[in-house]
């Protein structure tokens, strides 16, 4: 089984799509922003995963960080290494575009996250996470 990872391509929508309906149950559209920085894996040529790394500053430390969202991965290609692949790949995202560090939120339900995050070097804050949606 080869696993490749690179940058999306507006040509993955269609299987990203599909990950995202799985893991998610939600869709995207070829949408590109600058600060964006969207991740796939790819299993013997075929997408098998997916990522979103966000640049954001902070004006009051002056430093930007990333945020990531969407870490997803098919699930005939769990338990392959493919997510451990798109968090290294995003590392190295993170690195050439000046990031200070990189954070991000995972349901508590979400074990086999959880594991994947610890063991490529997140560590748990004590912190709550809150949410208002504006109507």
């Amino acid at each position: 089984m080869n696993i490749d990872v690179r940058m999306y391509v507006n040509s993955d929508l269609e299987g990203v799509n599909i990950i995202l309906k799985e893991a998610f149950n939600i869709k995207k559209e070829n949408n590109s922003y600058n600060d964006c920085y969207e991740i796939v894996s790819l299993t013997d040529e075929k997408i098998s995963g997916y990522l979103l790394l966000t640049k954001v500053y902070n004006p009051v430390k002056n430093i930007y960080y990333g945020l990531i969202d969407y870490v997803c991965v098919l699930s005939k290609y769990r338990g392959t290494g493919t997510s451990d692949k798109l968090i290294e790949y995003a590392f190295e995202v993170s690195k050439k575009i000046g990031l200070d560090y990189l954070q991000l939120t995972c349901a508590p339900f979400r074990i086999g996250g959880q594991k994947l995050y610890k063991r490529n070097g997140f560590v748990l804050r004590d912190t709550n996470v809150y949410r208002k949606e504006i109507l």
